[in-house]
Formats: C-alpha cells, structure tokens, sequence
C-alpha cells in the first residue's frame, strides 16, 4: 500500500561462475561509480562474508545467485537470504509470477546486479497487464490492490482503508539495483517504499506511463547513471524522503524530468534534464504534508536543463495539469536551499521560477483555504519560498516564447513569485539577460 495522496543456490561450477561474474561486473560498475565518490566491494570482499568465515567460498557461494534467461528472478529473490547478491545474465525476463508487480523485493539487503555485454543487457518487461516493474516495499506493503482501485495518480483507496502510517522509520535496510531496464508497465518503473541505504545506478526506466524511479518515504540513497524517460507525470520522484542525492543521470520526454517534493537534504547535480514539461520540480505539496511536512535544504547544482517545452500531458484534473511547459526549475514552497552553477537554456516559459505555494495557486481548484489539503496543520504557514540562494547560473533564451497561461507576465530567465516574505531569498553570480519578481527586484545576496 502506498501512503500517499498522490501514488503509491546454485552449486558448484555455476556457482563459481557467479563469483567470475560478480567480480568483473562490480569492477565495470564501480569505474562509473566512483566519479560519484562512493567506494563498492565486490562480492567476494571481507564485507560479504560471515565474520566467522573469512576467505570461505563456501560462504559467497551461499550469498550468490545467478540467474540465467530463462529462468525467475522472482524465484532467485524468495530464496535469498538477507545481503544475497543476484546476478542476473543478459537477456529480456518477463516475471508473471505476479499479476501486479513484475519483481517484489521485501527483504534487507538484496542486491540485484545486471550483467551487460557489448551488445546485450538486462530487460524487465510487462508479462502482461502488470503495473509496477520492480516493488521494494516491506512485506505487508506488496499487495498494493488489496488497498488501491488504481496505482494511477492519485492513487485512489477503498473507502474501507486504514490511512494510518503504520510504519513511521524504514524497515529495509539496505538495497541496490544496477545495470537493468525496466520497460512498459501499466504505471510505475522502479518504486521503494521505507527503505534505508539504497543505491540505484544504471538502472533505466522506459515508457511507464505514471513515475520511472520512485523512491518514497526512504533515506540515505543514491540514484546514479541512470534514467527515466516517457512518463506523464515524473520521470524520477523523490517524494518524502532524507538525504538522497541523485548525480549524472538523464531525464527526458517526461512532465516532471525529477519532482522532490516534501524532502529534505536532496542534491540533484551533474545530470541532463531535456526535453520534459518541467524540468525539475522541486515542491512543498499539501496533500502529502501530515506524511511529512518539511522539504528543505535541497542542493540543485550543476546541471544541464534545456528545451524543457513537452506539451503537459498529465491529467486535467490534476495540480501538474495547470503547469505550464516551458520551465527549467520551478521551485515552490522551499526553503533553505541552493540553486546554483546550472545551464539553463532554451526553455518556453521560465528558466528559473522561485515562488510561493499559495501565491502561484492563488485563483485555481487549487487555491490554499479553498483545497481541503491546504487545510492540512501548518502548511499554508510554511507555503512560502523562504532563505533560498541562486547563484552563478547561466540562463540564456528561456521565457522567449508567448502563451496563454495567467502568468505569462512571468517569464523570464529568473522569475520570482513571492510576497513580501520572498525578502529573503537571494541571487548573485547569474549570468541572465530578462528577469520578473513580485517584488519588482531580485534581492542580492549579500
């Protein structure tokens, strides 16, 4: 169930093949991932063995899984003990096994570890009608129909449902996935839900339709050469998570490219965003505020955004359906946080927008004290944009293109939407021709 509003061995020879095999794929990934500064071990490293074994190859043979096409990657996960390494040989797996979820991972520890060659790798493919690709959720959370009448944004429940967060820390300790597509399903690529310390890298997610990576109440991640494209509403949502950093991926053809909404401690750098309605939507949400009601000091650095102007296929009916497309970075409702040292270009409507939640709805279905959901406790006292720094960006032909949207009179490289309380953000270092702020300024960083 999710509880948001908005969502959601083998012996012997074949064995040791497994440690050949997991040795030199650990040392292919980690030659990428070391760019991000974050050291592997391979599966035969100290890390990976019992304490009271070191140096038994009985012991990493009884951690090792491979699967070959052919067989289940689904039945690999069941018998795998917590800190199992599955590898899984190149080739295109279809898991009907489930009639909803393509792989359900419930167990700490679970490395899932795709093997490439040159010309071939590792595809999860819909087996039918299912609707999630990969589900790594705590037992009790794999059957997600039993509470949802659709895994469609918003994710609607059976009025019978106990809305109650009955999990309040992450339960999964421990997760990563690497080097597989995830292709074609009903709703949603890859989402975790309550885990703790996940690494998701070169994991791509292809043509699910509603979010490609979703990690969700979770904490301590890493999302990294990777990508999402073709979903109609965000390519990769970090939704009320801690401490999540996602570097040197690709999003495009998305309406959302990534969303963080209701996060703290977030960094986004070093990634291509194109070609998407938005960019990067960094929100503070009503409807998910009592889940967690914070989403501050996020890092946006480094990246590329450009020719984010997608038409916005989201639904009608839906906040995203309002957005304009057209913008870079549309930053509502945070504070405490940096934008800074992104090219941001060739983007419609906005290259830049800082704005106030209840300032930006004002007059919409969505307007704050005419939405239930802005009546949640303490949001619409927390709505504003507040101590936000944007520096050193460069900007150039964004807001060049007239609309019909209300905020039109808005664009520009770098618009800020804000009342008075928008005082405290600040910009310096920008390289920009055209600029819009309520305030009839930008204020300077001093």
């Amino acid at each position: 169930m999710i509880e948001s509003a908005k969502r959601l061995g083998i012996p012997g020879k074949v064995a040791m093949l497994a440690l050949l095999l997991g040795a030199w794929s650990i040392a292919q990934a980690d030659r990428e991932h070391d760019q991000d500064g974050h050291e592997q071990r391979s599966s035969h490293d100290s890390g990976d063995r019992d304490d009271d074994h070191d140096g038994d190859h009985d012991n990493d043979r009884r951690r090792t899984i491979v699967v070959k096409p052919g067989e289940s990657i689904q039945a690999a996960i069941d018998r795998a003990k917590p800190g199992t390494r599955i590898y899984v040989l190149a080739g295109t797996y279809k898991e009907s096994g489930n009639a909803n979820n393509g792989l359900n991972i419930s167990k700490s520890g679970i490395s899932l570890v795709g093997q490439e060659t040159r010309h071939k790798g590792v595809v999860l493919e819909n087996a039918g009608n299912q609707r999630n690709g990969i589900v790594v959720v705590p037992p009790d959370r794999t059957d997600c129909m039993a509470c949802h009448t659709d895994l469609a944004p918003p994710f609607p429940l059976y009025p019978e449902v106990d809305t109650t967060v009955t999990h309040p820390d992450p339960v999964i300790n421990g997760f990563e996935i690497r080097n597989i597509t995830i292709k074609g399903f009903t709703n949603n690529g890859l989402f975790t839900e309550l885990v703790d310390n996940f690494k998701i890298i070169n994991v791509h997610s292809v043509n699910n339709p509603n979010y490609g990576i979703f990690p969700t109440r979770s904490k301590n991640g890493l999302i990294s050469h990777s990508s999402a494209v073709g979903a109609d509403d965000s390519g990769i949502w970090i939704e009320t998570s801690t401490n999540v950093r996602a570097s040197h991926n690709l999003v495009a053809d998305n309406v959302n490219g990534f969303e963080i909404s209701n996060s703290d401690d977030i960094e986004l750098s070093d990634n291509e965003i194109r070609g998407n309605t938005v960019g990067i939507a960094a929100l503070l949400l009503p409807d998910i505020y009592d889940i967690r009601g914070s989403s501050k000091r996020l890092t946006i650095r480094d990246n590329y955004i450009h020719d984010n102007n997608r038409v916005n296929s989201a639904r009608d009916d839906s906040i995203l359906g309002t957005v304009p497309p057209g913008i870079g970075i549309l930053h509502v409702g945070i504070d405490d946080s940096l934008i800074a040292d992104n090219r941001v270009e060739n983007n419609n409507f906005s290259g830049i927008v800082v704005a106030d939640y209840c300032v930006v709805v004002n007059g919409s279905p969505y307007a704050c004290g005419a939405d239930p959901d802005t009546l949640t406790p303490g949001f619409i006292e927390d709505s504003s944009a507040l101590n936000n720094r944007i520096t050193g960006n460069t900007l150039v032909n964004n807001g060049a293109v007239p609309s019909d949207h209300p905020f039109d009179f808005a664009r520009a490289d770098l618009s800020l939407i804000t009342d008075v309380t928008g005082l405290s953000n600040c910009y310096a270092g920008n390289v920009y021709t055209t600029e819009f702020s309520t305030l009839g300024f930008l204020p300077p960083c001093e």
